[in-house]
């Protein structure tokens, strides 16, 4: 993976180069998820429902969820919303 390093306006917001957005496919418009991991952030485009459905496969199972199923209706909605 290569790194670009980009300017920080006065409001937080970053640019985004356009073959960065282009090879991960971010539209103009669009979603993004940030994650902030080990003192980094990270951009990722949004998650579609079938990567949804893989992540979630599992956490819902007899007994105890591991989930509590009002998160992940939720979290459902924000993923259909990004449609």
């Amino acid at each position: 993976m290569s790194t670009k390093e980009v300017s920080v306006d006065d409001k937080g917001r970053v640019l985004i180069p356009k073959e960065v957005r282009d090879r991960v496919g971010l539209k103009a418009g669009g979603r993004a998820r940030l994650k902030v991991e080990n003192e980094r952030i990270i951009i990722m485009p949004p998650t579609s429902p079938e990567e949804f459905i893989e992540e979630m496969e599992g956490c819902i199972r007899e007994g105890t969820p591991t989930i509590n199923p009002l998160k992940l209706k939720k979290i459902w909605e924000t993923t259909e919303k990004q449609k």
